[in-house]
Parts: structure tokens; sequence; C-alpha cells
């Protein structure tokens, strides 16, 4: 296990020098500028904790998706056979891309945070209350760019993540199956509608973490235990999106992209 994160924490380095050599840098840099230009620069109303952290909540996610499938790409290449040739496992390799999107990202939020507490500080935050909100917000990045990372065709095959996509598609579409559509359903046969809200049921309880972190983030109510529960329920799906990453690279044949 040590010489696996050891390996990692070194391809995670060498990932970084990649990703800093394509000058993609500038364009993360450049988006979490327009987010603090277009969303929370001085606009003489005080900004509030809540507003922050719910375009905080959306910026880094959103982020873990451009900047985690761009470091898929860097380790989508047939370089990759050398690495993993030099005595490297695929866990570690994995692991390695992982981290280095998650630094990427985080570096864009530490980035926002700075411009904000420089320029335009929230008016109802302190540092305690401004670590407390980050925790879920971290978790949820990790959880999206693990998501991602397990998606890619670096990943699985073609006819798995369409698999995966259409079972979170299910999980989510009860705020989109309702009212008339469900109407439709029972009208051709009511125990459809019973099954359909099972299945959602069930799928979309993975997602609860990542929805009520995002919450935590904005309101800072961890004045219960059902909040800290939900930072373990964040750090073992977070676990086990890994996990299963890690699972199905090992199973399948390496093959590299040719760009």
């Amino acid at each position: 296990m040590m010489r696996t994160i050891e390996l990692a924490v070194r391809l995670t380095h060498f990932t970084l020098i990649e990703y800093l050599r394509s000058g993609r840098l500038l364009l993360e840099l450049a988006a979490a500028i327009a987010c603090y230009v277009a969303l929370l620069r001085p606009t003489g109303t005080p900004m509030n904790a809540g507003y922050l952290f719910t375009v905080l909540g959306i910026f880094g996610p959103a982020m873990a998706i451009v900047t985690t499938s761009y470091m898929i790409g860097l380790g989508d290449r047939p370089q990759g056979y050398i690495v993993l040739a030099h005595n490297v496992s695929r866990g570690a390799y994995l692991i390695g891309l992982f981290l280095a999107a998650v630094a990427v990202i985080l570096a864009m939020y530490g980035t926002l945070c700075i411009l904000v507490a420089l320029f335009n500080r929230a008016t109802d935050l302190d540092l305690v209350g401004w670590i407390l909100a980050t925790l879920p917000l971290i978790l949820n990045v990790g959880l999206v760019a693990a998501l991602t990372l397990l998606l890619s065709p670096l990943v699985l095959g073609a006819g798995w993540r369409l698999f995966v996509l259409a079972l979170v598609a299910i999980a989510l579409s009860s705020n989109v199956i309702g009212g008339p559509a469900l109407n439709q359903i029972a009208g051709i046969n009511p125990l459809l509608v019973d099954v359909l809200r099972a299945v959602q049921t069930i799928l979309s309880g993975p997602l609860v973490p990542i929805f009520y972190g995002y919450q935590l983030s904005v309101t800072r109510g961890f004045d219960s235990v059902a909040a800290w529960s939900n930072l373990l329920a964040q750090c073992s799906l977070l676990l086990a999106f890994l996990g299963l990453a890690r699972y199905a690279f090992n199973q399948r044949d390496l093959l590299f992209s040719a760009s």
C-alpha cells in the first residue's frame, strides 16, 4: 500500500509538470478569474457566505469535470505504456491522475478564496466557518473527479459507460418524470409507477451525500450528527468510486489513445 501511495505521489508530480508545460494552467486561471469578476466581485452590496458557497459549490464540481477530463487525456496516451512498464501498478497510475486533477482544482479554488478574502469578504463568515464550509465542498470536488475518472474511456468501455450513465440518469429522473408523465405511466400499468419510484429511490441513494454536502457548504450547519455523518458518507463514497475505477482499470486490456 505504501509503495502504491509513493508511486501515485510521484506520478502526480510528473503529471502536474506535464500540465504546466502544456500551458493549460492559463485556461483554468482565466476561468477562476472570470468566475470572480462575473459573480463574486464587489458590487456595493455586502456579500453573504450563503451566496459565496453557492457559487463555489457549483464552480468546484464544474471545474472538476473539465480538469479531470484533461488529466485523463494526459494519461490516455501511448507514453503510458512506458510508465507502466517501469514497475508501476495500474492503481498508482490512475490515482496519480486523480490527485493531479484535484490539486489543480484546489489551486483554482484557493485562488478564488484569496480574491474574495482580499477584495469582497463575506460579512458573516469567519475563518472557522470558511474551513468548515470548505470540507464538504472539497469532498464533492473529489467525488465528481472520481466519477469522471470512472466514466472515462481509459477505465470503462463504451457499453459500461452507457450503462452507468443510464443508472445516473434514472437516479436523477425523479425531478423530471412526474405529473402528466406519471399519470400516463399509471394509466398503462400502476405497478410501473411503484417500480419506477423504487428504482429511483435505490439508485439516488449514493447521490444523497453529494447534494447534502452542497447544502452543508452553503448553510454551514455542522451542529448536528447528521452533518458529520454526511462527511463520512462522502469519504466512503469517494473511496468506493476510486475503488471501482481501479478495479475496472485493472480488469480491462490496456489500449491507450493513439492521439
